[in-house]
């Protein structure tokens, strides 16, 4: 009986452990990169600023992370643009945002976090030449910024990251396939 309830007990322990690895480990495939990226996680975080994000961007006519251009992206460009698109929100909008809300504040820090932790093993697949990136993908690039550039930098920064949904779910759609 003891043998009986220890192997059971062992048997839905691996299973147990077989799921959550599966639930927490995302690999993406970006071109020739491998990333891990846990898109649940970084959703989770942003549900709750989203909203007011959203509601707080008065420039609705104006997208800077059009899914068309995410979407229609070659292969060999996907892992240049995600970690150029992580170093622009980095380098750019996390630091021009600010709240009078501390929650808002430490979800951004959280998200900033999350990219930089993305963007390292980005920087691995670069040095080790599988992260290509070509001078249409710095075009694409280019674009986003100057669209931001030309909004007043709180205003932008609003926008930017009330429009992190469609980077998430492009992300999310790379992990499906």
């Amino acid at each position: 009986m003891k043998t009986f309830i220890f192997t059971n007990s062992l048997l839905i322990c691996m299973l147990l452990g077989c799921l959550w690895g599966t639930a927490q480990t995302r690999k993406l495939h970006l071109g020739s990169c491998v990333a891990n990226i846990h898109t649940h996680e970084l959703r989770h975080h942003f549900q709750h600023i989203r909203q007011e994000m959203v509601s707080a961007d008065d420039q609705k006519t104006i997208r800077l992370l059009r899914k068309d251009v995410m979407n229609n992206l070659q292969v060999t460009e996907r892992c240049c643009f995600l970690k150029q698109l992580l170093h622009f929100y980095m380098d750019k909008v996390f630091i021009n945002y600010t709240s009078g809300h501390s929650l808002h504040r430490r979800t951004t820090s959280v998200l900033a976090n999350s990219f930089l932790g993305i963007s390292k093993d980005l920087r691995e697949c670069h040095a080790n030449a599988h992260c290509e990136c070509t001078e249409e993908t710095r075009s694409k690039l280019h674009s986003i910024q100057n669209l931001y550039d030309k909004l007043d930098h709180k205003a932008a920064a609003v926008k930017a990251i009330g429009e992190l949904d469609s980077l998430f779910e492009w992300l999310e759609s790379l992990q499906h396939h």
